[in-house]
C-alpha cells in the first residue's frame, strides 16, 4: 500500500526538486552518491525516517536554495530569522556606457542577434570581440550584454580575467568564480569535477557569461557547453585562434569622420566648427583611437573655459601625448600599459625592438631586428599581430605584407619604455608635459 504524503514532507519536496531539474533517479543517484534504491525508498516513503545527511547530499546534488532545502529537511515553518532570503539570479554587469559607441552600432546588433538566436545550434558558439588596446573592447561587450540581459533570467556573470597589477585567473579559479556567482554546489577540491558542475549548471539555466581581458584559449575552454540555452560573449587582447567554433569579431581605430563624431557627440558641434583646425590636429593625435577621442572629449567638456587649441598644443609632441591622454581614472597609458604586460617576455622584447619603426616595415626590416633567421622573424610578427599590437597596414602588387605599430602601442614602446622623464608607468608622480607658447598662454 502507497502511502500518501502532503506537500511538506521530503518525500514530495524529493519528488517535486527532482522532476523540476529534469532528472532520473539515476541521474541524482550519480550525483549525490546515494543508491538508486535508497532515493526510490525516500520518495515512496519506505524509509520513514532518512538520515539528516543523506537529505543534505541530496539538497547538494540538486542545488536547492535555502527554503527548498529546509522542506526538503522537513523543516516547513523553521524560524524565518535563521533561514536566508531565496537566492536571486547575479547581475554582475557593470554599467553600460552612457556614450554613443560611434561605428559599433551594426556590430552590435549582429553580437546581440548571435547571442540570443537560440532556435540556432551556433548559440552555443562563444563570442569573441578583439583589438588593440584602447580601442573599446570593454565599451562593446558591455552595451551589447545589456542589450540582452533580460534574455537570460538566471543571471549574467562578468568577471575580468586580467584585473590590472594582479596576474590572469586561471581555468580553475574561473570556474570556481562563476559556480559561486551561480549559486550552486560548493566545487570539490578536482579540477574536473569543478569544471563538470559547473558545465552541468549552464547547460540547464539561461545564463550570460561575460569575460573581459581573455589572455588564453585555455581560460574559455571550462566554459564552451554543447547546449543553446547559456551564451559567452569574451573581449580578448589577442586572438585565440586554437578555439573551436567561435564568432570572431576584430575592431580597430575609428575612420576619422567616426572620430570627429565622437568628439561632436561630448563637446558639441559648435565648439568642434569654431576651431576645425585644433580640432583636426586633436584627432590626428588620436589617432582614430575611441578611448584617446573620448579622453580629449572628457578633457574638453571639463573646461568650457579653455580653447580647442590648448589640448591640440599639449598633444603636439608626440612623448607627451599618453601622459596627457588622461581624465580622472581614465588612461590611454595606463590601457596600453595593462596590454603590453600581459605580453610573454619573447614578444616585449621583440616589439621593443621594432619601437624605432614609426612607419611600415616588412619581414626583412625587422629581420635583424628582432630574430637571426627569416622564419623565426614571420612566427614572431604573426605573434605580435596575434597580440594585436601590430596590424597588417598594405600589401606590394608582389605579395610582400607590410605591418605598421598601432600608434598608441607605439608611444608607448618608443617613449614610456625608453624615456624615464616622461615618467611613464611610473606610480604617483606629478607630471606636467612640456607645452607649447599658445597652451601655456590658454592656462
Amino acid at each position: 500500500m502507497t502511502e500518501t504524503f502532503t506537500s511538506d514532507t521530503p518525500a514530495t519536496a524529493l519528488v517535486t526538486a527532482r522532476e523540476a531539474a529534469c532528472l532520473t533517479q539515476e541521474d541524482l543517484a550519480e550525483r549525490s552518491g546515494l543508491s538508486v534504491r535508497a532515493i526510490r525508498n525516500l520518495e515512496t516513503g519506505r524509509t520513514s525516517r532518512p538520515r539528516a545527511h543523506s537529505l543534505l547530499l541530496l539538497a547538494e546534488a540538486l542545488g536547492l536554495p535555502p527554503g527548498a532545502a529546509q522542506r526538503l529537511l522537513g523543516r516547513p515553518h523553521a524560524d524565518p530569522r535563521t533561514v536566508s532570503p531565496p537566492r536571486l539570479p547575479p547581475a554582475e554587469l557593470p554599467a553600460a556606457p552612457r556614450h554613443r559607441l560611434v561605428e559599433r552600432e551594426r556590430l552590435i546588433a549582429s553580437l546581440q542577434h548571435l547571442l540570443t538566436t537560440r532556435e540556432q545550434r551556433d548559440h552555443a558558439r562563444p563570442v569573441i570581440v578583439v583589438g588593440p588596446p584602447g580601442s573599446g573592447k570593454t565599451s562593446l561587450i558591455l552595451q551589447t550584454a545589456h542589450g540582452v540581459r533580460d534574455q537570460f533570467p538566471d543571471g549574467q556573470v562578468f568577471v575580468d580575467l586580467h584585473p590590472a597589477s594582479s596576474p590572469p585567473l586561471t581555468p580553475d579559479t574561473l570556474v570556481r568564480r562563476i559556480l559561486r556567482s551561480l549559486g550552486g554546489a560548493p566545487a570539490a577540491d578536482n579540477p574536473e569535477e569543478a569544471g563538470a558542475r559547473l558545465r552541468d549548471v549552464l547547460s540547464r539555466r539561461h545564463v550570460l557569461v561575460v569575460l573581459d581581458n581573455a589572455d588564453s584559449e585555455a581560460q574559455i575552454r571550462p566554459l564552451l557547453v554543447e547546449d543553446v540555452r547559456s551564451a559567452v560573449l569574451v573581449a580578448a587582447r589577442r586572438e585565440l585562434p586554437a578555439l573551436p567554433a567561435q564568432f570572431g569579431h576584430r575592431i580597430g581605430p575609428l575612420s576619422p569622420s567616426g572620430a570627429r563624431a565622437v568628439l561632436e557627440d561630448l563637446v558639441g558641434a559648435d565648439r568642434v566648427a569654431g576651431d576645425r583646425s585644433a580640432a583636426l590636429s586633436i584627432l590626428r593625435s588620436c589617432a582614430g583611437l575611441p578611448l584617446a577621442v573620448h579622453i580629449a572629449g572628457l578633457w574638453l567638456s571639463a573646461r568650457p573655459h579653455r580653447s580647442p587649441r590648448d589640448l591640440a598644443g599639449r598633444l603636439l609632441f608626440e612623448r607627451d601625448r599618453l601622459p596627457v591622454l588622461r581624465v580622472g581614472d581614465l588612461s590611454l597609458q595606463a590601457s596600453v600599459a595593462a596590454h603590453h604586460g600581459s605580453l610573454p617576455a619573447p614578444v616585449r622584447a621583440a616589439l621593443r625592438q621594432l619601437g624605432g619603426l614609426s612607419d611600415d616595415f616588412s619581414a626583412d626590416d625587422a629581420l635583424h631586428r628582432i630574430a637571426p633567421s627569416r622564419d623565426l622573424a614571420l612566427e614572431l610578427l604573426d605573434e605580435l599581430l596575434y597580440r594585436q599590437v601590430i596590424h597588417i597596414s598594405r600589401a606590394d602588387v608582389d605579395g610582400r605584407i607590410h605591418y605598421r605599430m598601432y600608434e598608441a602601442v607605439r608611444l608607448y614602446v618608443t617613449h614610456c619604455l625608453t624615456d624615464p622623464l616622461v615618467g611613464c608607468g611610473t606610480s604617483g608622480r606629478i607630471w606636467l608635459p612640456r607645452q607649447t607658447t599658445s597652451a601655456r598662454n590658454g592656462g
